[in-house]
Formats: C-alpha cells, sequence, structure tokens
C-alpha cells in the first residue's frame, strides 16, 4: 500500500465524500486529521477523529456499499488517494495490511455503534405503540452489520442457517430459488431445529480463489456476520456458466479446531447445478445441514435425527449425473454427499455412514488424476482420512488406521509445506497422533519413532508466538511420545526432552482458561519427572514430580473429572512415597534399597477433547 495512489490536499471544513455518495476510492492520511459524522434528527454526530496514518473510507469498498459517514478536513489535510482495485489487491495479497484493515475496521464499527447509541439513533423509524395492542418484549438493539444488511434478526430455532445473495445473480432468481428450497425443506424434516434466513445482501468477500489468506478472510468475515445477526452457519455462492452452475461457500460461528469426519472448511467448495428438482433440492439442504457444528446440548441431542433424514433425502443424488458439471465440478458435487454421509456416521455413531462416505471419497478420487498435484485431490484425502479414523475408532478393524495415516500422508503431499504451511503443520500433528495410536495397539515397532518425527515437522511452522493453541498442543504430544519411547528405551536423555517440552507447553497453556489442557501437561510432566527421579535418585526431581501431580488433581477434583482424578491420586501417592524414600539420604546406602515404582497410564483424550475444540481458531 506504500507504492501507488493520488496525492491530495484539502482546507479545513474541505468535505472529502459525504454519506450516502458511491464509495469510489479509500484515503490514507499523509498529514493532518479527518472528522467523520453522521446525519441524525438532531444533526451530525462525531463518529471519529482520524489521524496521520489512518485508511478511512474502505468499508465501502470492501462491500459494495454506498459510504455511511460524511467525511471531513480538520484542519489542511494531506491525503493519499487510493483506487478500489489497489486496495483490494492489497487486502488480497497481503495478509498483515488484510489483518490491519478488518481489525481497524472491527473497532471502528463498534465505536460507531456506541457513538449512534449515545446519539438515540435507531436503525429505522418506528411508529408510536398502539395502546390498543398489548405489549410486546423489548426486542434487541440492531448492530451495525445488521442495519448495513437488512436482514432480520432474532433466533427462532435450534440453528439459524443464513444464505447470502449469491455474486453473479443480478436478479437474485437463483438465490430465492435455492431460499425458497431450503425453507421449504427445512420446514418439513427440520421441525423447529432449522430455520434458514437471508441476508439480502451478497457476502462482503467475492474472492473464490484457494489460498491459505482467502480462506482465512471468508472464515473471519463469516464470524463477523454471524455473531452480528445470530446464526449458526453462513452459506454464501457465486452463479457460474451463464448461470447453469452455483458455487458455494459455508462457515460456521464456531468452527471446530481439530476437524472430525465430515467437518466442512471454508475450501470446501460444493458445485452443484442451478436449476433445483427434486433431487437436488434435499441434496442441497443436506449438504448444508452437513456443515453444521453444534456448540451446546440442545444442538447436539438433535444432530443424528436432522441428519439422518437429510440423508435419507440426498442419496439419490449420488447417481444423477449432470451435464451441466464437468469432473472437476461433479467431484465437489459428490464429496459434499460423501460429507453428508461421515458428518452423519459420526453424530449417529453407525459404521455403515462412514462406510458409504469412505467408498465415495475413494470415487471421487478416482475421477481425479492420481498425482496431478490438484488442490481437490488433498482436500478429499483429508476428509477419507478424518473418516477412516472415526470408523476405526468405533471398532473398526486395524486396517483403517493405517489407511487413516496414508491418507494424511498423501494430503500432506498436496498440501506442501512452502504453500500451504498451516495446514500441512495440522496434517503432520494428526499423522503424530494417529502413529502414537498405532504404537499403543502393538503393531508397529517403528510407529513412536515416526510419531515423534511428525510432531517434530509439526513445530517447524508451528510457533508460541503467532500460534501459540497448536504449539503448546504439539509439544504436549510430542513429550506424551519421547516419555514412552524413553521409557521403553531406558534413555534418561529423552525421558529429560519430554519433561522439556511439558515445561514448553505449560508455558501457553492457561490453568485460568484451559484448566484440562493445563492439567493433562501437568500430569504429563509429573510422569516424566517421576521415571526420571527413578533413575537419577535426585529428591528435587521427585518433589517437582509430586507438585506436578497435586497440579494435575487439584483441576481435575475441582472439574469433578473422577477417573482423572482417582489415577492421578494413585500416582501421586507413589511419588509422595519416592520422596519421603529419597530425603536427604540421597547418596546413601537408602538410596538403593528404593522400591522401583511403577505409574498408572490413562487416557484424557475425551476430557481434553472438549476444551480444545472450545478454542478459538488462531
Amino acid at each position: 500500500m506504500s507504492d501507488g495512489g493520488t496525492i491530495k490536499k484539502f482546507k479545513n471544513g474541505d468535505i472529502i465524500f459525504n454519506e450516502g455518495e458511491a464509495s469510489g476510492a479509500a484515503y490514507v492520511i499523509i498529514k493532518g486529521a479527518v472528522e467523520l459524522t453522521k446525519n441524525s434528527k438532531h444533526g451530525a454526530v462525531r463518529l471519529a477523529n482520524l489521524k496521520s496514518g489512518e485508511l478511512f473510507g474502505e468499508m465501502g469498498i470492501i462491500d459494495a456499499s454506498p459510504r455511511s459517514a460524511t467525511a471531513r478536513a480538520v484542519g489542511s489535510a494531506t491525503l493519499k488517494e487510493i483506487q478500489p482495485e489497489n486496495l483490494l489487491k492489497g487486502i488480497q495479497t497481503d495478509p498483515d495490511l488484510s489483518s490491519k484493515v478488518m481489525s481497524k475496521l472491527v473497532e471502528r464499527l463498534r465505536a460507531a455503534d456506541e457513538m449512534l447509541a449515545k446519539a438515540g439513533i435507531s436503525s429505522k423509524t418506528t411508529a408510536p405503540p398502539d395502546p390498543t395492542k398489548p405489549a410486546t418484549s423489548p426486542t434487541k438493539k440492531k448492530g451495525f452489520f445488521s442495519r448495513l444488511f437488512s436482514a432480520d434478526k432474532g433466533r427462532q430455532a435450534t440453528f439459524e442457517i443464513l444464505l447470502a445473495d449469491f455474486h453473479d445473480d443480478p436478479d437474485n432468481q437463483i438465490t430465492s430459488a435455492f431460499y425458497e428450497s431450503l425453507k421449504t425443506l427445512a420446514q418439513r424434516l427440520g421441525g423447529a431445529h432449522i430455520n434458514i434466513r437471508r441476508t439480502e445482501s451478497p457476502f462482503a468477500l467475492n474472492d473464490f480463489n484457494d489460498s491459505p489468506m482467502v480462506w482465512g478472510q471468508m472464515k473471519s468475515t463469516a464470524q463477523r456476520w454471524l455473531n452480528e445477526l445470530d446464526g449458526d452457519l453462513l452459506v454464501w455462492g457465486q452463479a457460474r456458466n451463464n448461470a447453469q452452475t452455483v458455487h458455494l461457500r459455508l462457515a460456521q460461528l464456531h468452527p471446530l479446531r481439530h476437524e472430525r469426519a465430515g467437518s466442512i472448511l471454508p475450501c470446501d467448495g460444493i458445485d452443484m447445478p442451478s436449476e433445483l428438482d427434486d433431487i437436488l433440492a434435499p441434496y442441497l439442504y443436506g449438504v448444508v445441514l452437513a456443515a453444521l457444528i453444534p456448540s451446546n446440548k440442545t444442538q447436539l441431542e438433535c444432530m443424528d435425527s436432522l441428519l439422518e433424514s437429510a440423508l435419507n433425502d440426498a442419496r439419490p443424488a449420488l447417481q444423477k449425473r449432470m451435464r451441466e458439471l464437468k469432473t472437476p465440478q461433479q467431484a465437489r458435487f459428490e464429496t459434499g454427499l460423501a460429507n453428508l454421509m461421515a458428518s452423519c456416521g459420526y453424530f449417529t455413531k453407525k459404521t455403515v455412514y462412514l462406510k458409504e462416505a469412505e467408498e465415495t471419497y475413494l470415487k471421487v478420487l478416482r475421477s481425479i488424476r492420481r498425482g496431478s498435484g490438484d488442490l481437490w485431490e488433498g482436500i478429499v484425502h483429508r476428509h477419507l482420512a478424518y473418516t477412516q479414523n472415526s470408523w476405526f475408532e468405533m471398532g473398526g478393524e486395524k486396517n483403517l488406521l493405517e489407511a487413516a495415516i496414508e491418507s494424511l500422508r498423501e494430503a500432506s503431499r498436496v498440501f506442501e509445506k512452502s504453500a500451504f504451511p498451516t495446514e500441512w503443520a495440522d496434517l503432520q500433528a494428526m499423522i503424530g497422533q494417529l502413529l502414537y495410536k498405532k504404537d499403543q495397539i502393538g503393531d508397529d515397532d517403528n510407529a513412536l519413532q515416526e510419531s515423534i518425527s511428525a510432531y517434530q515437522n509439526a513445530l517447524q511452522v508451528f510457533t508460541a508466538s503467532a500460534t501459540p493453541q497448536r504449539w503448546g498442543e504439539a509439544k504436549h504430544h510430542l513429550a506424551r511420545a519421547l516419555q514412552l519411547l524413553g521409557s521403553q528405551r531406558g534413555d534418561l536423555d529423552m525421558i529429560a526432552r519430554s519433561a522439556e517440552a511439558c515445561r514448553e507447553a505449560l508455558a501457553v497453556r492457561s490453568k485460568t482458561h484451559t484448566p484440562m489442557l493445563w492439567a493433562a501437561t501437568q500430569n504429563n510432566l509429573g510422569s516424566a519427572l517421576f521415571m526420571l527421579c527413578q533413575k537419577t535418585r535426585k529428591p528435587e526431581t521427585a518433589d517437582a514430580a509430586v507438585k506436578a501431580f497435586q497440579a494435575a488433581l487439584d483441576v481435575y477434583e475441582a472439574r469433578k473429572a473422577t477417573k482423572l482424578a482417582q489415577v492421578t491420586q494413585k500416582n501421586l501417592s507413589r511419588a509422595q512415597e519416592v520422596a519421603i524414600d529419597l530425603g536427604p539420604l540421597i547418596g546413601t546406602q537408602n538410596s538403593t534399597e528404593t522400591e522401583n515404582f511403577t505409574l498408572e497410564d490413562f487416557d484424557d483424550s475425551a476430557e481434553t477433547a472438549a476444551e480444545e475444540n472450545s478454542l478459538r481458531e488462531e
């Protein structure tokens, strides 16, 4: 943004642009100050006073809306005028600029809302109350986005799904047809659980390119819309091929930290014909429902029935061959149905649906030229891996675990580290987890070493400063693998590395914000230190193990994690006995007479999974 742009100078009081005008350019203040005001029945309300270095006028360009405020020079002001194409190009190619623009935009919107509220400005004119009609409950005040997009606000069902107007659909005929189909099926199949609403405006981003930066913009912008409009899932898209097909994207209010079978991300585009019939309408409804992520008990309890009925109606679409769709589009279409099958299997715990999903993913992969480097190949391999792993965890054969590991490796060959660093590192971390699981079932002597290597790969990308959650998680799991392999080999150096990795993880894990994760790492640390003191006979190491176990126990008892507390209490008692036995006599003959205690193993994955998924994406 430092290059290009036209320098313009304004005198005190000069109008730079007026509220309601078309948004023609954005501006950066080189020198001086600019005041932003909004008209009201009480006169002009000042929204902000901007100083040198600040960008303004960008919102109208980003969402193609008229000026929402008037900009006036305060004193002499020198500005750089930036044309829309240059601003949008900068946002799309410069992650730092994109982050700064979005952060500043949100900050300014909040400040504007506060100013408008203080001035008593309503989003719309309301008639005086009718004394002949009963009083109604006060409605929640519409925020800035609600006023901007004119969408009805208010939760009417268990899940609220928002549909944005499609891009390149000038008369909104396709959008309206999709909305009516979704609304009809939601009423028939979803009952009180599903409500479909329109935003009455296209999604703010008209960029469907597949890159980590664009995916991040999609997700963050969608979450702001959903927060403002009280929705759970946002669906948007673009009419393509002379309006014969539609390309859809979906994003959730609370995206999962860890993927599950069938989980849908902003990179999961869906292509389908624009003309809906009795087969395509249920398909659309099903793939939309498959993207839902329950965030509370009420939502979770209805997922299995919602998805099962949707899948039964959508299944005929798998046999439908559509001349409007070319091979890549057909692959995306079929992947959407496979995601619905996988999600249904995950929530109903019925492996028959996971088997169907696996077969459909494999069919899609056969239609894609192997080794072509096509991004969709990597996306499908990733979906396949999570489906195979879920099937294995529900009692499937051991070969499913190996198949899931190989699918993740195939995905990581497409999501290369150089182009997709975070996606590649996430895949490496998941490979590490599955290899650790493989070692636990005694299927491969090399699995544990390979697991350690995979976690180390992930830590080439994750850092404590940029991605603390991912970094802490990878360090925790690396410590666990190092500890187990070190104990098997009698390698004190490896066990010491495990303890150090635990301490590093604790530097970013918080007892206040993520108590179960913090306790899991404390327990991991206690185990590593206990093993060390068994060999080194150092009382300070035994004392440190006692403190770590005690810290974990305090959390488990407070959180009523009974099973974890019971095992941790036993391990704590053994560590205390060793600490007492060593005492101050370390180095004397007593140190050779201590019983060789062992610790009880336990699995805390179920208790920590919910907390990991509750974390916000980094």
